[in-house]
């Protein structure tokens, strides 16, 4: 019986230390993710900050290619004017409602 016990706390004790050595490799693998996470949340704000440049650059050169002389073209860059002066109207707008 004494052996008994004496072969369960040994396999117990094997057992104890099969965890913590689990333990520390899922705890050194979490942090590597969390590390990764971070960069590439930063990855993805920086691809976002680049994604909204390159929208406004798009529109500035629709914009500007919207000024060129033929007759499609001149409608574009009409829309696209007409479209400006009224975000400016409304703004003008609010700004005489707090006046």
């Amino acid at each position: 019986m004494a052996k008994d016990l004496s072969e369960q706390l040994s396999r117990l004790g094997h057992k104890c230390e099969l965890l913590v050595t689990r333990f520390s490799t899922l705890k050194d693998e979490n942090e590597e993710l969390r590390k990764h996470l971070e960069e590439l949340t930063a990855q993805i704000d920086t691809l976002q900050k680049q994604n909204e440049q390159m929208t406004n650059e798009l529109r500035f050169l629709r914009l500007s290619s919207a000024i060129a002389p033929s007759t499609e073209t001149a409608k574009e860059a009409r829309t696209i004017i007409s479209g400006l002066v009224r975000e400016i109207d409304a703004c003008v707008a609010d700004l005489m409602k707090d006046i």
